[in-house]
């Protein structure tokens, strides 16, 4: 059947309990399965309402919020649309200059990095003054002060930083020692723009019109020995420092690779300084690195969930400057090497020499460190920008949710460069550790940092009750204050029954025979011990799992004793078995072998009974009665067993199934006949202070005999602050009259 809908103003609770209901109708899945479409469905009800309601179309939070909890009535949902929608909207832009005690200046109309410029004539201050909250890296969890005076200043953002009072905490002294020391001066405004322009004159600048300004925040800095060594002389703590600095230092800058080719010397007549290919390489690389390093920054600023065309473009247009500045750095190296061979002709070690261009186009050898020269052929790439396309490849595949191939071969269809060989190694190359990923199971490598925890105990399965369901066909007594239960009943010789009397003939003067079945207590007990700390400590409590577990593993010691063959004593009753010879199994098999025994149980109760039978009950295996319902006629394909046992009996006569009862294995009682003293709720007590005899088969007197003989081992719950919990059931049972038990092993159907 379809999925149902959500409602409107249904609560999810509601909705899932309603299309559980209703999915889990003429359905062959599974529970989970229902519930995983039922969760589907009422997502799919939320998408659907975002569709129809977008927050991108509000400016007023008030607005939206009164508008989509009309349409979804879900104001949790309503909150993070709108929350999510706003943090999609902040751009933040960084700017870092001398500071004037705690004055800063937020913002300016400098270009940044990526050629964009903040309009400071444009900045909406209204929403921030009402909370003008200081964050350090912006972090929401991070509030080191408030910001006051945020004024817009001969073309400037300025404001003044009023840290919390000191001693507020640690780090929050150390941020402010770090500001006074000049450390920390750069500023990060939150904004969202409102109005925005392409700048003209750049390849992707922007000019922010008009922008509101949600959040500023301190922000770390890169690492530099000087910053550090005074971040060290303030005592500053080594995990403000990785905050402060980023977490970075010298392992995580980048290393610019350069030449050791020496610059040109001015010539002799004092003319204009010599440019080397050396020089001109290192010029490329240096343009090369801040084009990646731009490239880096604008990856960093694009938003996974949202990349768009434009986004894509940029990102395109510096990937084709880092390749065409590299194909001329290229093939300068490619002149260099090429002119240093022409050198080598006349030269004993042209390895020691470079070639010189002049301003006046004359040419002069000058002696280089060996090396310089970089054996490349024009048309090889270079491997750092084999790394950048690879890491780029690698940022677009976690936010488009592909694959890294499937995201290297998209890109490739607008930039080439991504489809070669090398690029593909590259990427591959990446994604590969020689190191073991971190398991739960490995000691030394992350299997301490794995949780333990424990769910709820499963409950052990035993076999059902026999005797709780018997004895209620049956006779139920109690002892209450008697000490012996005494079951009178008539023998059945000699008779008294009447004979026909001739007329004037003396009548016949007969006695009867009478004759009891006594039932004196008996009873099932256990003890069971743990300590005081176990008590206090366990979860969930071991004294209830305790009592729960005696009472159901007393059930099948107890259905054992009730259907073995064993005599009564003075400590057990008598098994129903006992005294009772098996009747033999039909042979051959099939249905015609389990009416056969059928038919045989019940004749022979029959006949020990004259007949009297008056509440007949099957004690069976459940396996035994699978196995009987699907047993079919012969030629008929028809169950003729298969109702009667769906329904609880066999043969018209009702059974109690129970694993205890051996397979194969048929007892047929008549349950009016069987007396059953006691099996009430037991009785449990508890004690901290006895000492018991630790004995589990064959328990002694703790002492015993003369002289004297104490049970080993011995426990004193008192001397080792444990607990022992014990139980007493009273209980006996005996079948009243003989020939009211019946059995049959061994089957062959």
């Amino acid at each position: 059947m379809p999925v149902p809908k959500p409602h409107k103003d249904e609560s999810q609770d509601d909705f899932i309990s309603r299309c559980m209901h209703e999915v889990s109708q003429n359905s062959d899945r599974t529970n989970e399965q229902n519930l995983a479409i039922c969760h589907q469905a009422w997502r799919d009800r939320n998408k659907q309402s975002m569709r129809r309601i977008d927050p991108e179309d509000y400016d007023d939070e008030d607005e939206f919020m009164s508008d989509c909890m009309d349409e979804m009535g879900d104001q949790e949902a309503c909150e993070t649309m709108w929350e999510e929608a706003s943090l999609k909207r902040v751009t933040h832009k960084t700017h870092s200059e001398e500071v004037q005690g705690m004055e800063f200046v937020l913002s300016d109309e400098t270009p940044d990095r990526l050629e964009d410029v903040i309009m400071s004539d444009g900045w909406d201050l209204k929403h921030f003054k009402n909370n003008p909250i200081a964050l350090f890296n912006h972090n929401p969890h991070a509030p080191i002060g408030k910001w006051a005076n945020v004024r817009v200043e001969n073309k400037q953002l300025r404001g003044h930083l009023e840290m919390a009072p000191e001693g507020t905490s640690s780090r929050i002294d150390e941020i402010r020692r770090l500001i006074q020391a000049g450390i920390l001066k750069a500023v990060s405004v939150g904004f969202r723009p409102i109005e925005q322009k392409r700048r003209e004159g750049t390849d992707w600048g922007t000019i922010f019109v008009k922008s509101e300004l949600v959040e500023t925040s301190l922000v770390s800095v890169p690492a530099n020995p000087n910053a550090l060594a005074v971040a060290k002389s303030l005592k500053i703590s080594p995990e403000t420092m990785d905050l402060v600095f980023a977490g970075q230092g010298d392992k995580d800058r980048i290393r610019r690779r350069g030449f050791n080719g020496g610059h040109a010397n001015r010539n002799g007549n004092g003319g204009r300084q010599m440019s080397t290919l050396a020089k001109r390489i290192q010029e490329l690389e240096a343009q090369i690195t801040a084009k990646r390093d731009a490239l880096q920054e604008h990856v960093d600023k694009m938003d996974d969930s949202n990349v768009t065309n434009s986004d894509l473009e940029i990102m395109g247009k510096f990937n084709e400057d880092i390749a065409r500045l590299t194909k001329v750095r290229e093939g300068l190296l490619e002149s260099e090497k090429s002119l240093g061979n022409s050198v080598a002709q006349d030269e004993p070690n042209p390895r020691n020499k470079s070639l010189v261009v002049t301003g006046s186009g004359r040419r002069k050898e000058e002696a280089v460190t060996p090396h310089v020269l970089v054996d490349r052929r024009a048309d090889e790439p270079d491997l750092l920008d084999l790394f950048v396309r690879a890491a780029t490849v690698a940022y677009f595949a976690k936010g488009w949710g592909r694959t890294i191939e499937e995201t290297r071969l998209k890109i490739a269809e607008k930039y080439p460069k991504y489809k070669n060989d090398e690029t593909k190694v590259i990427t591959d190359i990446i994604l590969r550790a020689a190191s073991a990923p971190a398991m739960t199971t490995v000691a030394g490598w992350a299997q301490e940092l794995a949780h333990t925890t424990y769910a709820e105990l499963m409950p052990l399965l035993m076999p059902k009750a026999i005797l709780t369901r018997l004895a209620p066909m049956g006779l139920t007594l109690g002892f209450g204050n008697a000490g012996r239960i005494v079951i009178p009943t008539r023998s059945r010789t000699p008779s008294l029954a009447g004979s026909f009397v001739g007329e004037g003939m003396p009548i016949p003067v007969r006695q009867g025979a009478f004759t009891s079945q006594t039932l004196t207590p008996k009873k099932m007990a256990v003890i069971t011990t743990w300590t005081k700390e176990m008590d206090e400590h366990s979860i969930p409590a071991i004294e209830g799992l305790l009592r729960e577990a005696i009472q159901v593993d007393t059930t099948v010691a107890t259905d054992s004793v009730l259907i073995d063959a064993n005599p009564a004593t003075t400590i057990r009753p008598a098994g129903l078995l006992n005294g009772v010879a098996a009747t033999p199994a039909t042979a051959g098999g099939g249905i015609a072998a389990l009416v056969g025994d059928i038919v045989a149980v019940v004749s022979a109760i029959s006949t020990s009974t004259y007949g009297n039978v008056r509440n007949l009950a099957w004690l069976v295996n459940q396996t035994d009665m699978l196995r009987a319902s699907m047993l079919t006629a012969v030629n008929t394909g028809i169950f003729p067993f298969a109702a009667q046992i769906a329904a609880g009996n066999l043969g018209g006569v009702p059974f109690i199934d129970s694993a205890t009862v051996p397979a194969k294995t048929m007892i047929l009682v008549d349950a009016a006949d069987f007396v059953v003293v006691g099996g009430d709720a037991p009785r449990m007590e508890m004690s901290d202070q006895a000492t018991l005899h630790m004995e589990d088969t064959a328990p002694l007197d703790l002492v015993s005999g003369s002289p004297g003989t104490a049970a080993s081992p011995q426990r004193s719950l008192f001397q080792t602050d444990s607990l022992a919990l014990r139980m007493i059931m009273p209980l006996n049972w005996l079948q009243r009259r003989a020939g009211t038990v019946a059995w049959v092993q061994n089957v062959t159907w």
